[in-house]
């Protein structure tokens, strides 16, 4: 009779853990359901609100592993309730193994369904995060579009003496197109007998390319902090190479850093592939084309835009990656109806974060303030 008591006492004690337990899940839920409300409303940075979420998801997780540890307990003893009913016993013995299980039935069911709405509470949180990514999405890609480059039809490079193109040659050390100087560097440093009657300095002679244009986007280095007549803001390149970068018809994807140089992944698009790279002379009128060797000890043939397609490009210095961002989003979306698209640079993202030291001011600073502009606009008040 007085084990009897005493595995009553132990029950209810189980059920009252149980009970606990129960108490702990729905302060955690009322305190997650309060966490979800300020992370769709509050300013800050979306990792802090990141943290919160699952600050309060691990303390539902400890709730949920309290309600298991006291199922255990009861499942304990309802097997000592069961053996002992299979033993001899006394009337009143038998009375307290029928309580026993009638408790352990009632605590069954209340686990059963603690464990339902548990369930219910992480599906519901699971679709409110998956909304506030949707949002956010939108949110982000409304902010991008504010900043959307547009290819340039008509063409004003920089003159070789300008103030403009000495300080990009100063930047980079080199008054040569930055991209067939590396790639073909035996011809580069050929010295052809045409060189001195064109008057240039160099086989690959370069022009500088504004990446972020100069007229029309000064609202860009105002917000974004690109200095537009910062020489980062340049790259030196063919002046065909130019103009089929300015109209977005080929661009450059960031893969990996090494020693204070940045290397880019060539992609051109498929209607370009085919052209030749020509020359063009000081009157905007196509010359003759680039001739390199495409491989060791080959004759010289002219150059296609498909022979840059896939090369790798290193650059050292860099240029500004946030403005290379946006020429490549730029050249994405003029084709990204193509059978063969330039890539989006929207998903090599972290590749431009790893590489970019202002990558936080430029991506999530600036989204922060946009979601500020839409919050003032709808009349939201920011806490």
């Amino acid at each position: 009779m007085k084990e009897a008591q005493t595995k009553l006492e132990d029950l209810e004690a189980a059920q009252n853990k149980l009970e606990e337990a129960q108490t702990e899940l729905k302060e955690a839920q009322t305190e997650l359901k309060e966490a979800q409300t300020k992370w769709l409303s509050a300013e800050k940075d979306k990792h802090i609100h990141e943290n919160i979420v699952q600050s309060h998801e691990n303390i539902v997780q400890s709730a949920k592993e309290k309600v298991q540890s006291a199922k255990e307990m009861c499942d304990f003893w309802l097997d000592a309730a069961k053996k002992m009913q299979g033993a001899p016993a006394q009337s009143s013995e038998g009375f307290l193994a029928k309580k026993l299980d009638e408790l352990m039935y009632e605590l069954k069911e209340r686990q059963g369904e603690l464990m339902y709405e548990l369930k219910e509470r992480q599906d519901e949180l699971r679709e409110r995060l998956g909304q506030v990514a949707k949002n956010e999405a939108l949110l982000m890609q409304a902010f991008l579009n504010r900043y959307t480059l547009t290819p340039v039809s008509h063409y004003s490079s920089a003159t070789l003496d300008g103030e403009w193109h000495q300080r990009a040659c100063e930047y980079y050390n080199t008054r040569s197109c930055l991209v067939l100087q590396k790639l073909f560097p035996e011809d580069f440093q050929a010295t052809p007998r045409w060189l001195a009657t064109m008057h240039w300095d160099s086989i690959f002679p370069a022009v500088a390319e504004h990446i972020i244009p100069k007229n029309g986007y000064s609202f860009v280095q105002n917000e974004l902090g690109i200095q537009i007549d910062s020489p980062r803001n340049s790259i030196l390149l063919l002046r065909h190479l130019e103009h089929t970068f300015q109209d977005g018809d080929w661009s450059l994807i960031p893969v990996e850093t090494r020693g204070g140089a940045v290397n880019f992944k060539i992609h051109v698009s498929q209607d370009l592939k085919e052209m030749n790279v020509n020359y063009i002379d000081k009157n905007g009128h196509f010359a003759e084309p680039v001739l390199v060797r495409k491989a060791k000890g080959q004759a010289l043939k002219p150059l296609k835009f498909w022979d840059l397609h896939g090369r790798d490009l290193w650059v050292q210095p860099p240029p500004f990656l946030r403005a290379l961002y946006l020429k490549a989003r730029m050249a994405w979306q003029k084709h990204k109806n193509d059978d063969h698209p330039l890539p989006d640079p929207t998903q090599f993202a972290d590749t431009f974060s790893d590489l970019c030291g202002t990558w936080n001011d430029f991506m999530v600073g600036k989204f922060l303030s946009s979601i500020r502009q839409l919050n003032s606009a709808g009349g939201t008040q920011s806490p």
